[in-house]
């Protein structure tokens, strides 16, 4: 069905893996700690959702992503080092 949607809209597919060495770095460092944030958690709204991601930013400091931002070489000289397969911490 999201095919023909896609064909009949004329729209231009892109090809690219689900997991690239080219994600933004939001990827790596936010997210894994977005995701460890709520763990357990069993929302039953979509505000309840936004709210406690609200709650999360708000809680991250300067330094939170001052450190993220420090281990982008390290992550990307590993990338380099594996030829551009994707890795997990």
């Amino acid at each position: 069905m999201t095919s023909w949607t896609l064909y009949t809209l004329e729209w231009e597919l892109m090809q690219h893996p689900p997991y690239s060495p080219d994600m933004a770095p939001s990827d790596y460092y936010l997210f894994l700690h977005l995701q460890l944030h709520p763990e357990g958690t069993i929302f039953h709204s979509n505000d309840k959702v936004i709210n406690e991601f609200s709650r999360f930013l708000d809680l991250c400091t300067p330094q939170f992503f001052s450190e993220g931002i420090e281990k982008l070489p390290k992550r990307w000289q590993t990338i380099a080092d594996l030829n551009g397969y994707h890795y997990l911490h």
